[in-house]
């Protein structure tokens, strides 16, 4: 039978959860300081006699120095990245197995690591992955295409480079993986964005969610919970924003101010009666704009409230659900989702709303 949640949810299915997209755009920049830490750690082993006689010695240091620089905020980590790269690429020279394919493996793993987001032993495999498949391609291409009478500075910086771009494309599955499920606030970003009042929720959100994790067998309702979370998150830091908004705006204070300049607004002067009535009428709007605020704030601490309460209920119906196989798993997952995503939708279409209406 067809639930409520499932109707509304197909009725809106260009609704979409609330994802960040900061990998995926955030992906050229990095996959470009790769690609110049290699060109130029190239450029400078070429004008040493190392890249004319050694020239995968020459290929895996460029693959290192451009692995390292792919996080510049974790420049801490760079030189343990380069040094791991650069003593795999020896080993496989050492041994005389294909350079490119060690120090690719490695980089692409580490270049993983080096991402702001919380990568896994999979985001790594597929990282090497990645950059073992590009590097060895762009390898032979390079060797293939570039002529053979080039100079050895250009066709250094000419073979890491094509090699750096190939590699970094390890980076694709985690921006992908990133991108394509809500990503969960860690303590860390709970505590550095919000202040102690704000952080209960979402502490026991996750808390729930993890708690759920040794109950949940497929990965739909996974990705839904962890989204219920994500929504948490991103409510409490909202409501934050908006009691800021409300503390800034004093009723009283402002009442008084409108009291004051109705009460002057009788001045004999033309001047100042305009301009005290003009003042009288920016601080009515003023508060105007803050009752819109406390309903912004309130239908925020509902939702909160709502998405926690699903939350722990999903968690103690997939405990009894394990115990008890005729249970289901949360049937009314869809439509806590359709609730939180078009409330979120209706809220910036609201504000759109009220910016147009305040420009005319």
């Amino acid at each position: 039978m067809t639930s409520r949640g499932d109707i509304e949810a197909r009725r809106v299915g260009e609704l979409q959860p609330f994802r960040s997209q900061e990998a995926l755009a955030d992906l050229p920049r990095r996959q470009g300081l790769w690609v110049a830490g290699s060109s130029a750690a190239a450029a400078l082993l070429a004008a040493t006699p190392l890249w004319a006689f050694q020239p995968e010695l020459g290929l895996t240091l460029s693959i290192a120095a451009g692995a390292a620089m792919v996080n510049p905020r974790r420049l801490w980590a760079a030189p343990m990245v380069a040094a791991a790269v650069a003593f795999v690429g020896l080993v496989f020279f050492v041994f005389q197995w294909p350079v490119v394919i060690g120090a690719s493996a490695v980089a692409g793993a580490l270049a993983t690591w080096m991402l702001p987001q919380r990568t896994d032993w999979i985001d790594a495999l597929n990282g090497a992955l990645g950059a073992v498949a590009a590097s060895s391609i762009a390898l032979w291409a390079a060797t293939t295409l570039l002529p053979g009478a080039l100079p050895v500075m250009l066709s250094a910086v000419g073979t890491a480079a094509l090699v750096a771009l190939a590699g970094s494309q390890g980076l694709l599955p985690a921006a992908l993986r990133f991108d394509g499920s809500p990503q969960l606030p860690t303590p860390r970003q709970i505590q550095r964005e919000l202040r102690n009042r704000y952080r209960p929720p979402v502490l026991r959100a996750l808390a729930q969610y993890r708690s759920a994790q040794g109950h949940v067998i497929d990965r739909d309702t996974r990705r839904g919970l962890a989204e219920v979370v994500t929504w948490v998150f991103r409510l409490q830091t909202t409501l934050q924003a908006l009691d800021h908004e409300l503390e800034q705006i004093d009723p009283d204070q402002v009442g008084a101010r409108i009291a004051r300049n109705r009460a002057s607004s009788d001045s004999a002067d033309p001047f100042t009666r305009e301009r005290r009535h003009a003042t009288a009428d920016h601080l009515e709007r003023l508060l105007e704009h803050r009752a819109l605020i406390e309903v912004e704030r309130s239908r925020s601490e509902a939702l909160s409230d709502y998405a926690l309460a699903f939350i722990e209920e999903a968690r103690a119906g997939l405990t009894i659900a394990q115990r008890l196989p005729s249970e289901a798993v949360p049937e009314r997952l869809q439509e806590v989702l359709f609730r939180l995503r078009s409330q979120a939708i209706e809220g910036d279409a609201r504000r759109r709303t009220a910016r147009e209406l305040a420009r005319t």
